[in-house]
This record gives C-alpha cells, structure tokens and sequence, in this order.
C-alpha cells in the first residue's frame, strides 16, 4: 500500500498549452536528466459501484486501468483531509486482462461498512474516464514529484463531464515544495485549486449534486473554521464551471465574506482585493463572465497561498 499526497489544479482548455510549454521549460533549463519528460499516455479507466454507489458512500474507489495493453486493477480509499489536498490510500495489481479480481482486495483494509463484501455481488460499471496523459518528473530543492497534466472526459449513462487538469504528486521530499512549485506555474498560468476527484465527477453525473465539506459545530477553532469555508470555496468555484452558471459567483464571493475572519492580515485584504475585482465583473457582458473569471491568476495564486497557510498551521 502507498499513500498518494497529490494536489489537484484545474485550468481552461485554452490554458493547457501553456502549462505543458512551461514544464518543458523546466526540464529543458534542468541539469539533473531525472527531470524530464515521460512518454505521453492513454489512459482508459473503468470504474466498478454498486448501483446505490456503496463503494462511493463507503469511502472507496474501485478501477480498472488500461494502458499500453496492461491492465492495471486499483483500489483508493478516503483518507484523511489535508485541507486542498488529496491523501488517500492506494493499492494497485497488474491483471491479465480487463476482469475484475476481488480476491487480490483480501489485503485491503475496507471501510467498515464494504468488510463483509456483500456488495461485490452487484457491482457493475458505474462510469469510465478516456484522457491523454502527459507526464513531467520534476525536482524542487529536495523534493521530487511527479506532474500530470490530463484532459478527456468521464462519462457515464448519465452524462459527461470534461477532465482538465494538473495534478502535483509528492514523490520524496517536504510536501510544502509542491505548493511552491504550483505557484511557479500560477504565475504562469490561470490555475485553480480543485478538490474533485475524477471518481467524484463520476459519481456527481448520476445525482447532479455538488458535494459539500461537513460543516463543523460552532465551537469549533478558528483554525476548523478557516479549513472548512476555505475548501466550501473551492467547491463553489469548480461547481460554477461544472454548471457554467455564473449566478454561483454570488456564494463564492459571500463564502469570501466567511472565510476573511479566520485568516491573518494579509491574506484578509488580499482576499478584499480579490472580491473588489470581482464585483467588477458583473458589469462585464453576461457570456463573457466565465471565460474572464478562467483566466484571473489572482484566484489560482490566493487559492494556493491561503491553502498553504493553512498546512503550515496544521502541523
């Protein structure tokens, strides 16, 4: 079993290019030939629920992977949250071919509620995920990760969804580097903080809800507090493209409101800043809004900056 530290940055699909050009600049001005660029893959990924989604609701994901003719079955429980990031578990086997072996889960250590396997009878495939991966190794001070860059789409009897995304993996190394090293690439390019999962996708086709962080009681630390509208942020921003319904920007600005108490000075005003320049957007024409608001560095940049402090706070 490995723990996967990943974080999670979508973009607009005009801004992709961008992002691969930039971490080929990397590798290209790098005198270390272990950051480099990796052959660019085709990724099928087929995912396995119940049909009331008990894997989903139990906190586990269940897949299996096609690439280059491998057949790769994954396992991917919850974890804990490391506030912006994803930490889960994961257990990985090569198969012969593209059948499901539930026997090689008998290692796993399943939620409670998945122990007693009484669902492997109904499982069936609940969504699939087809995108293009482009692969950068990449070394920051003493820490390597891996970077991806994905785009394709999740679909499912339901609908579709588009996939376009970067994701920082902590390969060895303080986690801390991969959030300085997002921000080199919010300088760059318009990137947000993202806390859906490819799996989450899947599953929000079926039942078009958005998945909320589970609000804390009210005596809570501020520090709770602070995690809690902080990632309440991030779901409205990533639920305003989902739905591409600019009308959501009126909670992300109202969450903005929520979330300036709990942080020190500079973030507070910078997040005053922020809500100062996108109050002028409604008076920018209608169709316009979202493709305006996908492109704003400031947003990527303050998302990572105030995620980072918050880490730093929790340890």
């Amino acid at each position: 079993m490995a723990t996967e530290l990943e974080l999670k940055l979508m973009l607009q699909s005009e801004y992709l290019k961008s992002a691969s050009d930039f971490l080929d600049e990397i590798c290209a001005l790098s005198d270390d030939d272990t950051v480099s660029r990796q052959p660019t893959l085709n990724l099928m990924n087929a995912y396995y629920d119940t049909e009331d989604g008990q894997l989903m609701l139990g906190g586990m994901a269940l897949r299996i992977r096609a690439v280059n003719d491998q057949f790769i079955q994954t396992v991917k429980t919850r974890g804990t949250s490391r506030i912006g990031m994803h930490a889960r578990g994961e257990w990985e086997w090569q198969l012969e071919n593209d059948y499901l072996d539930l026997s090689l889960l008998k290692d796993v250590p399943l939620p409670d509620v998945l122990q007693d396997m009484s669902w492997s009878r109904h499982l069936q495939q609940a969504y699939r995920t087809d995108f293009q991966r482009q692969v950068w190794n990449i070394q920051q001070g003493d820490t390597k990760m891996e970077v991806v860059c994905d785009q394709g789409k999740v679909t499912s009897p339901y609908g579709e969804d588009s996939i376009c995304e970067l994701e920082l993996e902590l390969k060895s190394g303080p986690e801390a580097a991969l959030y300085e090293f997002a921000l080199r690439i919010a300088e760059r390019v318009p990137i947000q903080v993202s806390v859906v999962s490819k799996a989450q996708k899947g599953v929000r086709l079926k039942h078009g809800q958005i998945e909320f962080p589970q609000r804390p009681i009210a005596s809570v630390s501020r520090m709770a507090l602070a995690a809690y509208w902080y990632e309440v942020w991030l779901v409205y921003w990533e639920a305003m493209f989902f739905m591409q319904d600019e009308v959501l920007l009126q909670p992300f600005r109202h969450t903005i409101g929520q979330l300036r108490p709990c942080l020190p000075t500079h973030l507070d005003q910078a997040l005053v800043e922020l809500d100062n320049a996108l109050g002028e957007l409604y008076k920018a024409d209608e169709d316009k809004v979202l493709e305006l608001l996908g492109g704003l560095k400031s947003i990527g940049s303050l998302m990572l900056k105030i995620g980072q402090w918050l880490n730093q706070q929790s340890h």
